[in-house]
């Protein structure tokens, strides 16, 4: 679940308990807080303004938590299923934060020794690394490979993470894990600038969700979560382009995404599209864009097969969802008047 805070004036070494407590609603603040004094908060690490952690939770896997200071803004995300904004698990990193910054291991002490050390150390580093956790490897590979080479990378694994024809819940968990690596890759060159790079690591990400969300077994929402996350940068890295013609192609891109997705897939798509045709000031253009997918749908009725077939269903499903699209995007038009 990502959820994103009121703008803060500084970082999170600034951070004070009661802008804490504001994030959350107060049981769940207090259940967070016990989750921390029970010792559920652990591989705590901070780099900069941003925290790292996992907290156990009624699950064998822990859950994986992130804190960022994002242009003035507190964003959080957390793996676990809860749908309702901050979770427990984000309350017990922050509030170990403010009461035990100690235990958050400094990433930046690291780096700065890390700077001092030949290459053949490192190199012994990154190696022990990836024996350690093999997921490694696509971190090392995404900073090593040539800037042309990341969107075929990153296709090419997506194919093989999801090559297997059913995936289990706890599966899952282990593909939203490696996903994660690429969300945050993208998340890293995208606030250094690179936007196009951003982009590349994306988006087959998102694209490979939407192909093979029908053959998971998300009974909890994990995947969808996640999705729902990688949506939200998404519309952040789109943002950033500076060409009308670049942001309309993202959307439309999304758009094609909302027409396939399935299993609730489509939902967190047609809230991305109403919010970012309204950030990005392109709700005539989004309108437009559904009224002609829709005359292309009604056109294909006169090559039809029976009524009640698979395909007509299909199509007249697909028009409904573009109606409710349709109706978000006006209805955001009237609330603006």
């Amino acid at each position: 679940m990502d959820a994103r805070a009121p703008s803060i004036a500084h970082g999170l070494r600034e951070l004070k308990e009661d802008e804490v407590r504001r994030l959350f609603e107060e049981r769940v603040f207090e259940r967070g807080v016990r989750y921390f004094e029970q010792g559920r908060v652990v591989r705590p690490f901070i780099y900069g303004d941003s925290i790292m952690a996992e907290c156990r939770g009624t699950l064998p896997q822990n859950y994986q938590v992130r804190v960022d200071v994002r242009g003035g803004r507190l964003v959080a995300s957390c793996t676990c299923p809860y749908a309702f904004g901050y979770c427990k698990h984000m309350a017990a990193v922050l509030y170990g934060w403010l009461k035990n910054p100690g235990m958050y291991k400094d990433l930046g002490q690291s780096e700065g020794l890390l700077k001092k050390m030949d290459k053949d150390a490192l190199v012994e580093i990154v190696m022990d690394m990836i024996k350690y956790d093999p997921d490694a490897f696509y971190v090392v590979s995404l900073r090593l490979l040539p800037r042309a080479e990341v969107k075929g990378f990153v296709e090419r694994e997506m194919r093989a993470i999801f090559s297997r024809e059913y995936v289990d819940y706890l599966n899952v968990r282990e593909i939203v894990k490696k996903l994660d690596i690429f969300r945050e890759y993208s998340s890293d060159v995208f606030r250094s600038g690179d936007f196009e790079a951003a982009m590349d690591a994306l988006a087959p990400v998102i694209e490979a969700v939407v192909e093979n969300y029908t053959s998971l077994d998300d009974s909890d929402g994990l995947m969808c979560n996640f999705f729902a996350t990688a949506m939200d940068l998404y519309g952040d890295v789109a943002a950033a382009y500076r060409l009308d013609g670049e942001r309309r192609g993202f959307l439309s891109r999304a758009l094609e995404w909302y027409l396939e997705a399935e299993w609730g897939l489509e939902r967190v798509i047609m809230d991305f599209l109403i919010k970012e045709a309204g950030r990005l000031s392109e709700r005539e253009f989004m309108l437009d864009l559904a009224e002609l997918k829709m005359a292309d749908y009604k056109r294909s009725f006169i090559t039809m097969g029976p009524r009640y077939s698979e395909e007509y269903e299909y199509v007249e499903e697909r028009l409904e969802r573009l109606e409710a699209l349709r109706a978000g995007v006006m209805g955001t038009v009237a609330d603006k008047k």
